[in-house]
């Protein structure tokens, strides 16, 4: 008995070690490029891992106006958040459709959800180029929008799908019994009950898409429609030495990922349980 004690405390601690250290493998480069967008150059350059001497609050604001970060930001806002609000709205209603309402053959059409998934994003580049030519699209924030949208919305149908499908039935029956609508029972009881699904699907869909580079490269060729991700690239060619303006522009891309996983991380883990139990 003694003897399984100390396994299980061991173990324990063993768990608790591996933990610290992926968190600190995790946080460490946050903290270090935020310490470096604090310093001047010159700083940077006399001690890569000492503290600023002295605050420098400015390259914050010649990273967001000289190297225009501030209207790549707005650019990538619009087009991530129409994007994964795009998503979840389907995701859910597909979700919802395909576990809760007895359609014929639902599982075939969730594995072809999932097989479009599949598909290399990189062989898709050219086709959506020439189509998205012909509708006279391309180089606007719609030719980023439905790309997104279609990219992320397999995985949401698959996520809401299996959430949706471990509610217990005796809530709709309930709804029904006390005569609330298909609809109704829809966005009064299932939509609020799968929130920490919804909460999952959007911090996967912002994280991925947030970063995307590949098809805004191709999509995007004015300076006034880029994406922070290339917004960036533009940064380091042309500010390569300036090592705090550009720590500080990498700074405010992190920002809005770390802002939307602390507000939504209570769902997450339940979300990511659940659509994993069944399907």
């Amino acid at each position: 008995m003694k003897f399984s004690e100390n396994s299980e405390r061991l173990e324990r601690w063993i768990t608790r070690v591996v933990l610290l250290f992926f968190v600190a493998i995790t946080i460490y480069p946050i903290v270090f490029v935020t310490i470096n967008s604090l310093k001047s150059t010159d700083e940077f350059y006399a001690n890569v891992w000492a503290l600023p001497k002295a605050i420098h609050w400015s390259n914050y604001s010649e990273a967001w106006f000289d190297a225009k970060i501030g209207q790549y930001f707005t650019n990538s806002t619009i087009v991530v958040v129409i994007a994964v609000l795009i998503i979840s709205v389907f995701g859910v209603m597909a979700g919802y459709a395909l576990g809760r309402l007895n359609l014929p053959y639902a599982e075939a059409i969730l594995l072809f959800f999932l097989a479009m998934k599949m598909v290399p994003h990189e062989s898709l580049v050219m086709p959506l180029y020439l189509m998205m030519s012909r509708m006279g699209i391309i180089g606007e924030h719609i030719s980023l929008i439905l790309p997104y949208a279609g990219w992320g919305l397999p995985i949401a149908v698959y996520i809401l799908k299996n959430y949706f499908q471990s509610i217990p039935n005796s809530l709709l029956e309930a709804a029904r019994i006390d005569g609330a609508s298909e609809w109704l029972s829809f966005r009064k009881i299932m939509v609020p009950l799968a929130m920490p699904a919804i909460a999952t699907v959007i911090i996967f869909n912002f994280v991925s898409l947030w970063g995307e580079l590949l098809w805004a490269t191709v999509a995007l060729s004015t300076a006034t429609m880029k994406t922070l991700p290339l917004g960036i690239i533009v940064f380091q060619s042309e500010f390569a030495t300036d090592w705090g303006p550009l720590s500080a522009a990498i700074c405010m891309v992190m920002l809005p990922l770390v802002l939307v996983f602390l507000f939504m991380q209570k769902y997450f883990v339940q979300g990511i349980t659940a659509g994993a139990n069944k399907g």
